[in-house]
């Protein structure tokens, strides 16, 4: 194809006119016009698709450092992505300014080459020329990315060459400014650099999105009077839209982590309650604030002693230190966990309870209607637990030798899942797992048993819950929210307020069971696999694997 040029194609349109004029049909001077712009057009589109072929190539070829060097700060309108895929150590000691370290294996091929802009020129850097050839190649073949690597490697870039990477913002400080008001103020911007597609299906509140390929053209919508934080699932391209965004003149920042960090990053709040006859529980609540799981942990004390060093924990998640750590900072340095308890068995992320138990040799307390297994545990090296059902009393020992232990009572509630249980504390604290939020009651889907378990949510609110005699002092606290609550709020609410929050209740059962087995919701990421890790029957095998599993937002309720 290379060969043919515009000598090549007159020739080749003579000798296609000297056959045509020959013809014995004597054919028409229109068709034969016709026949020769239609060969023209062929050999066009030949030559075009030749053209682009060799620019591809070239594209896919190289880059040099001077080449690199004025891309980066010439301040060219177009946009560059540097990925440094070198050694990490090198990196965090000296890199180019603006690169963005990258792990290439296999999971960055699956889930990250896909979503990289394929409109966006991207540099490869590394120590190794050849293996960033390979990779840019690798990049171009299966992402359709344009991807370049940089000639000579690292070591042939003779500019400037930092420590410093993108500024970033952590999940804690972000949660922080976010209960300061000051992106509803308008002081900060959030700006979601993933598809739209990701975007749609979960997010933070009050972010924008505008996909990272699109960024250079729609700078107008950015506005340059607040600070940018960029987001994305776990920090790679929101790093790319910080440097590409200072290179404009921005105050930007990543958000450490990205979604990922956000959804694992904890706060905390703690409250006193006084429950009966002078007895004390402090309520500590402890939050994963993009996850909205919630977990407690909980110290007792009566008018007469000082608080008791013995504490409990209700659904803990990971990381386990977390809660000593709470523990000792809420209730001081004799705080001692005696009992760790799981409401149910969870679907929207990994309990930590037996990890926790095992840890600092507390019981372990798990629902006798839940799938646990105690043989698995065992084969594991896992704490053995105690079972418990209905009408099981805990109690819990003030200190004082006369003194009235102060109970924790077992209450089977099936719907959410069918071993559900929920906890009362003195008659008035009320551990609600999923099956009650402050707003919305618990899913029954989960289990593939929609109607089934549907019927029996219906039971365990009308029969069991709001059928307690004294609910008007019941406060309830949930283990889910699907809001941001403020860092120095309890989320909590009286039973009969939510009773009369909650329109959904006011349906008789036919209807009831009918309107909640027919909402269809999306399902927690990785359900599947965290129910069987969290019934003991596959392995956990990191924390940083269970954050990146757990990824996401709640979808344990169901609002009216």
């Amino acid at each position: 194809m290379s060969s043919i040029d515009n000598t090549g194609e007159n020739e080749f349109n003579e000798d296609e006119s000297n056959i045509i004029g020959k013809s014995e049909d004597n054919e028409d001077e229109e068709i034969t016009d016709k026949i020769k712009d239609e060969i023209k057009k062929d050999i066009n589109i030949i030559t075009k698709q030749e053209n682009l072929y060799n620019d591809e190539s070239q594209f896919c070829f190289e880059i040099t450092p001077e080449e690199l060097k004025e891309k980066l700060y010439k301040k060219s309108r177009k946009p560059i992505m540097i990925f440094d895929i070198g050694n990490k150590e090198r990196y965090q000691k000296e890199h180019i300014p603006g690169s963005k370290f990258a792990v290439c294996d296999q999971q960055t091929i699956n889930s990250l080459l896909p979503k990289l802009p394929k409109n966006i020129d991207i540099v490869l850097v590394s120590e190794n020329e050849d293996y960033t050839r390979q990779m840019a190649q690798m990049a171009r073949e299966k992402g359709g990315l344009r991807t370049r690597y940089l000639k000579g490697g690292i070591s042939a870039w003779n500019d400037e060459k930092t420590e410093i990477q993108d500024p970033k913002i952590s999940a804690n400080d972000l949660k922080i400014a976010i209960d300061e008001d000051k992106v509803k103020r308008g002081n900060i911007f959030l700006l979601d650099v993933r598809s739209p597609e990701e975007f749609n299906q979960w997010s933070i509140e009050e972010s924008t999105n505008i996909p990272l390929g699109q960024i250079s053209s729609l700078l107008n919508e950015i506005p340059k009077d607040k600070e940018i934080v960029t987001i994305c699932p776990q920090g790679n391209r929101a790093g790319m839209a910080t440097f590409m965004l200072q290179r404009e003149g921005y105050n930007v920042k990543t958000l450490q982590e990205g979604l990922k960090g956000w959804s694992s990053a904890v706060e905390h709040f703690s409250q006193e309650y006084e429950i009966i006859d002078g007895q004390k529980v402090k309520v500590v609540q402890v939050r994963k604030i993009g996850k909205g799981c919630i977990s407690y942990i909980m110290s007792f004390s009566d008018n007469n002693t000082t608080t008791n060093d013995e504490a409990i924990v209700i659904d803990p998640v990971f990381p386990i230190d977390e809660y000593i750590r709470i523990a000792i900072s809420e209730i001081g340095d004799r705080a001692k966990i005696t009992k760790v308890l799981d409401t149910h068995l969870h679907a929207d992320h990994v309990s930590s309870a037996r990890e926790l138990a095992n840890k600092i040799d507390a019981q372990l307390y798990l629902s006798s209607y839940e799938d646990y297994s105690q043989d698995i545990y065992q084969k594991q090296g896992q704490k053995q637990f105690t079972p418990i059902k209905e009408g099981d009393v805990l109690t819990i020992d003030i200190g004082k030798k006369d003194g009235k232990p102060i109970e924790l009572k077992v209450i089977h509630t099936p719907g959410h899942t069918a071993g559900g249980i929920c906890f009362l504390i003195g008659e008035k604290l009320l551990f609600t797992g999923d099956t009650l939020f402050v707003d919305s009651i618990g899913r029954p889907d989960l289990r593939d048993k929609a109607e089934e378990f549907a019927s029996m949510l219906y039971n365990t609110l009308h029969n069991k819950i709001f059928k307690m005699h004294n609910k008007q002092d019941i406060i309830i606290f949930p283990a889910h929210t699907d809001k941001i609550i403020n860092k120095d709020e309890m989320l909590s609410d009286k039973l009969d307020n939510i009773q009369k929050k909650l329109v959904i209740l006011d349906l008789d059962k036919k209807d009831f069971v009918r309107k909640v087995s027919s909402i269809v919701m999306p399902t927690p990421p990785q359900f599947k696999e965290i129910i069987l890790m969290n019934k003991g029957e596959k392995t956990i095998t990191s924390v940083e694997g269970i954050h990146e599993l757990e990824m996401g937002p709640n979808r344990c309720s169901i609002s009216n």
